[in-house]
């Protein structure tokens, strides 16, 4: 589209010398290309940093996804270690003090008994 109007501005500054509208003059003439260019690069530019944009927010999105299925794995494990604790956490007949408490109690009557004897 800017080559079009650089190509038709081109044509007025060759043919107005029978200028029978508005004349441009040639300092007029070097200002609007300079200013086409100008804008060209500029769009060239925004062009790249909006595919650098849109490429940065496809990360992003890709790598929220990654966090997001992370969080969820984490949270299975969580799940499983709870598991693991109440299948390892000893039960209430397991207590080693429970055992020696009973083990001095049973001894202790035996050797009393033993002791009423006659």
């Amino acid at each position: 589209m800017y080559s079009f109007l650089f190509i038709l501005l081109m044509s007025f500054t060759f043919t107005q010398e029978p200028c029978d509208g508005t004349c441009f003059s040639e300092e007029e003439v070097m200002n609007i290309t300079n200013n086409i260019k100008e804008l060209q690069f500029d769009v060239e530019k925004y062009e790249e940093i909006e595919v650098n944009l849109n490429s940065q927010i496809q990360t992003y999105i890709e790598q929220e996804r990654l966090n997001q299925l992370l969080i969820d794995d984490y949270k299975k494990q969580l799940e499983m270690s709870e598991e693991m604790i109440k299948l390892v956490k000893p039960k209430w007949h397991e207590n080693k003090y429970l055992w020696f408490f009973g083990g001095i109690i049973i001894t202790s009557g035996s050797v009393y008994l033993a002791g009423q004897i006659k």
